[in-house]
Parts: C-alpha cells; sequence; structure tokens
C-alpha cells in the first residue's frame, strides 16, 4: 500500500507552516515595540502619535494581535530611532547556512508583501534581504532612511525605485546602488509581483 503523502497534502503542510512562521514573526516583532518602547519611556499614546497611528492599533500591535503593513512598522522603527530590520529578529551564528525553508521571514499585511532575510542576522557588517512585493504597492508616505550604502537587483517584474527624489525603473536583470541615507522608496507600478534581492553595509533597513 502506498502511504506517501500526495502534492497537496505537501503543499497544504508548506503552507500552514509559513503562516505559523509569519504569526511567530508578527508576534515577536510586537515584542520587540513593546520593549522598546518602554526602554525609550514613551506611552502607548505618545508612540502612537510619534508614528502616526492610533493607540489601538499599536496595542494590537505590541500584543501581537495586528498585522502591521511595512508603512507601519517603517513609521514605528523612526519613531524608535531603530532600522526597521530590527523587527526580523534572528540570531547571532556566524557563517550559519541559511537554507530556502528557514529564512527569517517577515510577512506584512499587504497582500504578498514578504520580506525574508538571507543573511543569518542583522548584526554584522552585510545584510542581505529578499523582497516580494506586491503589484501596486509603494511606501512613498514612509521612505527607508538608514546609514550606508545599498544595492538592489530586480530578479522578478519592473520596480520604480526612487532615490532623494530621483525615480530609477528597473526591469527583471537590472541593479541600482545607493547612498541609502538619503531618503528612498520602492514602487511596483506593474499587475504582478516584484522581487528584488537587496545587500547592505551595514545592515540595516
Amino acid at each position: 500500500m502506498d502511504l506517501k503523502p500526495d502534492q497537496a497534502e505537501l503543499n497544504g503542510a508548506a503552507g500552514e507552516a509559513t503562516q505559523q512562521q509569519a504569526k511567530r514573526a508578527i508576534t515577536a516583532a510586537g515584542a520587540l515595540v513593546l520593549q522598546l518602547r518602554r526602554d525609550a519611556g514613551y506611552s502607548i499614546a505618545t508612540l502612537a502619535a510619534m508614528a502616526d497611528m492610533s493607540p489601538g492599533l499599536l496595542s494590537q500591535i505590541e500584543r501581537g494581535r495586528g498585522n502591521p503593513s511595512l508603512t507601519t512598522l517603517i513609521k514605528l522603527s523612526q519613531a524608535l530611532r531603530v532600522p526597521v530590520g530590527r523587527f526580523f529578529g534572528g540570531g547571532d551564528e556566524a557563517g550559519a547556512v541559511v537554507r530556502r525553508d528557514q529564512r527569517m521571514r517577515l510577512q506584512v499585511a499587504e497582500d504578498n508583501l514578504v520580506y525574508e532575510m538571507l543573511t543569518p542576522h542583522m548584526h554584522g557588517q552585510l545584510g542581505m534581504v529578499r523582497a516580494q512585493i506586491a503589484a501596486g504597492w509603494d511606501n512613498e508616505d514612509a521612505p527607508f532612511v538608514h546609514a550606508g550604502e545599498e544595492c538592489v537587483i530586480v530578479t522578478a517584474g519592473r520596480l520604480l525605485v526612487t532615490v532623494n527624489g530621483t525615480g530609477y525603473h528597473l526591469a527583471e536583470g537590472d541593479s541600482l546602488t545607493y547612498d541609502s541615507s538619503l531618503p528612498h522608496w520602492y514602487r511596483n507600478p506593474e499587475t504582478t509581483d516584484a522581487v528584488l534581492i537587496g545587500a547592505m553595509t551595514p545592515p540595516s533597513f
């Protein structure tokens, strides 16, 4: 008798595992926000005002019950003066292999917007991420700003990357290097997802 699971069962198990991993990441991010807020001596109302969100949403995030957008996480990171990459967590093991199915993953509220760490942590001299960016998404209202230099390459789809007010249209295979201390943001103008690989030194985004 053949007792091997069929492909649908395997896909279902993989999808459930991914959802559980995303839930754990959001819970950990919420706990970190709570810790950083308390360390800074801010009340929920104060931090919510600084990050331009409601106190109720911030409370949900801190309890791991919300699914914040990347824009929200960027605003929180700026208000708390930490890189948004801190919300990934991760260990400090040097030289670790990051298996494809074991990447630290942050899946936020926007459909198909997923960030995965390709390096084992964000505490060394170099950080790399893979980002899957949903059709029509952009973060113009909350651009990234962090010290260092960054290089991105589009591996699927098309992206508009704007650095300090100058827009660059990137197609599959195109790369762009820029000073990441300048405000920069992404827009996916297409009807399909885009994927980019980003490398940054020091590792911060």
